[in-house]
């Protein structure tokens, strides 16, 4: 639709909700918010043609700000709206960003068959826009539940493409208080878009404790040093020893939330990688032995199968001694074991 009216959102929804809404261009884009007055209300801070972003208040507190994102295609347009949801979000508050926000660095389908995944590398950088954009803000990708792709070129079965294009990130304060946020990929019925739903249980309050599992494999991945430098640059007030308590803190708990699902990820890659070998392996061993491309592939595979192992090693025999440290100390841990590595 073009245009919103009052009459249309109450024979959408019914009376008591307010809205506000962003035209869409031609055909593409258009963003509808809507909220029930008898629980609270939404401010609108900015809006563009990719994102309306305001503030939700409940009982004349700002409770949360919201982004909700209709991304667009072209990757240097998107990374204005990264900038506007970065120059708006006030840090003191959480945020939660909605929406059609990434086109996939991965492909499910297509003309090499269904079935196969494919990379489009063009993308790959857009990936990368929205990481740093991420590590940022302090935001998290929180996962989801239900249908794995949200997106589909509703081709045929030869041509079919399916992808996740649609998500939710938040901030991490957030994960640390409500232990009943959950994201679910709804069914796909009237569009080419899963519909996504992020909900809170009330009094979902998550009992954490102080002390955080400092994790000694967070060293070896490059991009656990780029969460610490993200995380270090963001301006601190207050005395010296405040501002390093809270770039620390801020640093720990940014790296346990990109790190939840790192060994079940690593696990999967040595399972995949095992395979991959033993099948060029016995290709090796055949009267025609491998290319000089497979060899090369085999050998990288059988190096990166070297370092899978030594970090899945190096996680376990952590679990074995049981070491527990403090969120402070956990964080000197890591940036002491960065300065040893840069000597």
């Amino acid at each position: 639709m073009g245009s919103f009216s009052r009459r249309d959102i109450d024979r959408l929804i019914g009376r008591s909700w307010d809205f506000y809404y962003q035209p869409s261009v031609g055909r593409a884009g258009g963003i509808l918010v809507m909220w029930k007055d008898s629980i609270g209300s939404f401010k609108t801070i900015f809006q563009s043609d990719q994102c309306v972003m305001g503030t939700l208040t409940m009982s004349n507190t700002v409770v949360w700000e919201i982004a909700m994102v209709y991304a667009d295609n072209d990757r240097y347009v998107r990374r204005q709206l990264w900038e506007d949801i970065s120059n708006h979000h006030n840090a003191e508050v959480p945020i939660v960003v909605g929406g059609g926000i990434l086109i996939a660095s991965w492909l499910l389908g297509g003309r090499r068959g269904v079935g196969r995944r494919r990379a489009v590398g063009y993308y790959s950088q857009a990936a990368c826009d929205m990481g740093d954009f991420m590590a940022a803000n302090d935001l998290v990708d929180p996962g989801f539940s239900g249908p794995a792709y949200t997106w589909s070129n509703n081709k045929d079965a030869r041509s079919r493409i399916f992808c996740r294009l649609d998500r939710f990130l938040v901030s991490s304060a957030l994960l640390d208080k409500f232990q009943g946020l959950k994201v679910t990929h709804l069914t796909r019925i009237a569009s080419d878009h899963c519909p996504i739903l992020c909900s809170v249980m009330e009094d979902g309050k998550r009992n954490y404790t102080h002390w955080i599992k400092f994790e000694d494999v967070w060293a070896t991945f490059l991009k656990a040093w780029q969460i610490v430098s993200e995380k270090w640059k963001v301006h601190d007030m207050g005395s010296e020893a405040i501002k390093l308590q809270k770039k620390c803190k801020r640093s720990l708990r940014a790296l346990f939330f990109w790190s939840r699902n790192k060994i079940r990820m690593l696990e999967q890659l040595r399972d995949d990688l095992d395979r991959e070998i033993g099948i060029l392996q016995m290709i090796e061993c055949s009267p025609t032995g491998l290319s000089e491309t497979q060899a090369e592939t085999l050998r990288y595979k059988v190096q990166l199968l070297k370092a899978t192992l030594a970090r899945i090693l190096m996680w376990w025999g952590q679990r074995a001694k049981v070491r527990w440290v403090e969120e402070g100390d956990g964080n000197t841990r890591f940036f002491h074991s960065m300065a040893s590595a840069r000597r």
